[in-house]
């Protein structure tokens, strides 16, 4: 299975919007929906309340909103490979493909 999370989505859908057209954004989001092994993971305010531990890390500087819940998200959900270009997800100790 490959899992993602409602922040991701958030924000991947936000970037396309803002640099393609919104009909690119919305045909990428209908693509989604048609993954049958895509697992769509939630977040909750106690993973936003968890997150901010990473905030407090001086080696992960620069770290996004949705990078710390997603490293609170993959945490719970013992999640430990990533396929990310992100190198702050090493930093947290995950393991990156790709």
């Amino acid at each position: 299975h490959l899992s993602t999370s409602v922040p991701v989505v958030m924000e991947t859908f936000t970037f396309l919007d803002r640099n393609t057209t919104r009909d690119v954004a919305l045909s990428w989001k209908g693509a989604l929906d048609r993954i049958p092994f895509l697992r769509l993971l939630e977040c909750r305010a106690k993973d936003l309340n968890d997150a901010w531990r990473f905030f407090q890390r001086r080696d992960l500087h620069k770290l996004s909103a949705v990078d710390a819940t997603s490293f609170v998200i993959m945490e719970k959900e013992k999640l430990r490979r990533v396929f990310t270009f992100d190198h702050h997800f090493g930093k947290a100790g995950f393991q990156i493909v790709g």
